[in-house]
Order: C-alpha cells, then structure tokens, then sequence
C-alpha cells in the first residue's frame, strides 16, 4: 500500500480560516449552534484532506544492461573482499554477513564512497534474496525508478541498495546483522499479509459455495 501523509495546513491558510473564524464570532450556523473558535495552534495542525495516489507501482524484470551493472557492482566488493580481507570466494547466503561486518568495521569503504555503499547494498541484497526467497526486480513509481527485491508477485518490495549508504550519509553506525533480522520480519509481516488474504479469499468462496463447511476466522 502506497502510504498517505497528511500535512499540517500552511500558513497562510491558518490565518485565513482564523480571519474567517474570528468574522462568524457571535454568529449562530444554520442549525442554531454557534460556530466553534479554534486556536491558531489547532487550525496549524488541523488535519486536511488531502486526495492520496493510490497508483500502484510498476514493476518490471531486469534487462540484460541492468542486470550487467548489477554484476558490475558485485564485482566491486568481491573483489575488495578479496584484497583486503584475503576471502577468495562468497557464498552469497547469511554465511556472509560476518564478512560484510569486517569489511564496515575495517572502514575499508571510505564514507564518500556513495556508489561503494551502493554496491555493499547489492551484495546484502543478493543475501536477502537467497535466503527470504525475494527476486531483484524494476520498481516504478512517481519519484522514478529504483531496484528492488519484491516479495514473490505481491506489491511488497525491499530496497536493499541504499539501506546503507543512507545509513553513512546521516551518521550512522552499521550492524549488518542487525538490518538482515530487520529485514527479515519485515518479510515475514509480508508473508503473513498475504496469508491472510488468502484465508479470506477462502472463506469468501465457501461462503458462495457449500454452506456446511467450517468458517476460517481470520488470523489475529
């Protein structure tokens, strides 16, 4: 689901409906009440409606170019495994992620090296998917397009390729075990979604269909 915001009214339109407000003091509305007052702070954070994009994204497999750079990328940080922690092959499964911590801890990736964080976030990403059953894929919404690990054909997605270069831009430290379990109860809550739905889907045709089979609560 594509999250809505509701921001707090601007500035200007606070102190229009307080000019309004203050011009209907004293007055009754149509149905004899009188017309309530609001502070300056409650009309600010008033919450508007707003119309929410519910767009969904568009998502799309990997050409070969996009798959080559990806592969160009892995290749960075093999390779930087290898000369600067002497490990010569990797398993791309959780075994890794000690060898990913070592290399964080090391700082042999220099903090103005945005496109190497990048790529230490495709290698976690190629773990994720291995191990939590995702796929890489092209997401597309209104902001662009990114790459991303989508959770079999559903509209939940992981974006592994930033998680840590983001982390480095705002100062902060890196667990990599921690962000995996992070990640994998994100996934699970994906996997439990979409449970859900399918126990309701269920429940929806046996209600259509033979009214002596057993009603399947939905899960708590």
């Amino acid at each position: 689901m594509i999250p809505s915001h509701r921001p707090s009214a601007p500035a200007w339109v606070a102190a229009l409906l307080g000019a309004l407000m203050c011009q209907a003091s004293g007055e009754e509305g149509a149905s004899g009440a009188p017309v309530p007052l609001l502070s300056e702070e409650e009309l600010t954070n008033y919450p508007f409606s707003i119309p929410v994009d519910e767009t969904p994204p568009k998502v799309e497999e990997m050409s070969v170019g996009e798959q080559f750079i990806l592969d160009s990328q892995r290749s960075d940080i093999e390779d930087l495994v290898a000369r600067k922690l002497g490990v010569l092959y990797m398993k791309r499964s959780r075994e890794d992620l000690p060898t990913l911590q070592r290399l964080v801890d090391g700082g042999h990736i220099p903090t103005s090296r945005t496109k190497d964080w990048q790529s230490l976030g495709i290698v976690f990403g190629d773990i994720l998917a291995e191990e939590l059953d995702l796929r890489w894929v092209i997401y597309e919404d209104e902001l662009g397009k990114s790459r991303a690990l989508q959770f079999g054909k559903t509209l939940s997605f992981v974006f592994p390729v930033t998680m840590f270069s983001k982390r480095v831009q705002f100062g902060q430290s890196i667990n990599i075990l921690d962000v995996y379990r992070k990640v994998e109860a994100e996934v699970a809550g994906f996997a439990a979604h979409e449970a859900a739905k399918v126990r309701y889907a269920d429940n929806e045709r046996r209600l259509r269909g033979d009214g002596d089979e057993d009603y399947l609560p939905p899960d708590p």
